[in-house]
């Protein structure tokens, strides 16, 4: 199944995109599917909510990647 993959900062720079489409059965699936490179920092959000790699997805779904915020 098809799911959108949102990214934010630093990783969307990366990607030179601000959204990707995936296939998954899981968050982790999904965030793999992506290739990027991620530290052990950044969150998952499943549609409004935050989840781990193993949340499972069903069609229509958004993942987003948020990366650490810093500030000052």
């Amino acid at each position: 199944m098809k799911i959108v993959v949102q990214l934010f900062g630093p990783l969307a720079e990366q990607a030179g995109k601000t959204r990707l489409e995936v296939e998954g059965a899981t968050v982790g699936e999904a965030v793999a599917a992506t290739g990027l490179k991620l530290d052990r920092s950044v969150r998952f959000a499943l549609n409004t909510d935050y989840v781990g790699p193993e949340a499972a997805l069903k069609e229509g779904d958004v993942v987003s990647l948020i990366p650490p915020v810093g500030g000052g």
